[in-house]
């Protein structure tokens, strides 16, 4: 399964994904539709919503700034 993990310089991530604080935002690279991931809830794990999709997984574990990581995987 690929996976792409973002940045911690806000710079490097593309326009396909952003990160802030414990949330993170990715588009689905199946379906387009962009999905957000909580590290609250769902302990960070989160698949595409779109009832038609399911396909990708997005993962935020802890914050951009306190040395956490987001990744898409799909």
């Amino acid at each position: 399964m690929p996976r792409y993990e973002l940045e911690h310089d806000r710079e490097r991530d593309g326009l396909d994904a952003d990160w802030y604080g414990n949330n993170a935002a990715f588009r689905c690279p199946y379906c387009h539709k962009v999905f957000i991931v909580s590290g609250y809830l769902e302990n960070g794990e989160r698949p595409c919503l779109n009832p038609n999709c399911g396909r990708s997984i997005g993962r935020c574990i802890g914050g951009r700034e306190s040395g956490g990581t987001a990744s898409l995987e799909w």
